[in-house]
C-alpha cells in the first residue's frame, strides 16, 4: 500500500552491459565478501549518491543503517562510497 503508484527500482534496474562506478567502486574497494548485502548496499549508496554528490562519513553511515553485513566491517563500503563519488579516500 505504501509503495502504490511509486516506481522502484530493484538491483536488477542497475544491471547493464557495463558496470556503473558505483560497482565498479566497490569491486576495487573489497566492498564486495559474501554477496548477502551487496544489493541493499548498491541500492542504498545509489540512493545517497542521488542526493548528495559527496556525501560524509556521516551521511554513508545514516544511509546504510538498515543493511546488515557481517563480512566486511562496512569500512570498505564506506570507502567504496566515497570513492565513488569522486573524494579522496585514505587507507
Amino acid at each position: 500500500a505504501q509503495a502504490d503508484g511509486a516506481e522502484i527500482t530493484t538491483i536488477e534496474g542497475l544491471a547493464g552491459e557495463e558496470q556503473t562506478p558505483l560497482q565498479r567502486s566497490f569491486s576495487e574497494h573489497h566492498a564486495l565478501q559474501c554477496g548477502y548485502c551487496t544489493p541493499g548496499m548498491l541500492m542504498s549508496a545509489t540512493a545517497l549518491l542521488r542526493e548528495s554528490a559527496s556525501p560524509s562519513d556521516e551521511e554513508i553511515a545514516r544511509a546504510i543503517q538498515g543493511n546488515i553485513c557481517r563480512c566486511t566491517g562496512y569500512w570498505n563500503i564506506v570507502k567504496a562510497i566515497k570513492a565513488a563519488s569522486g573524494q579522496e579516500v585514505g587507507e
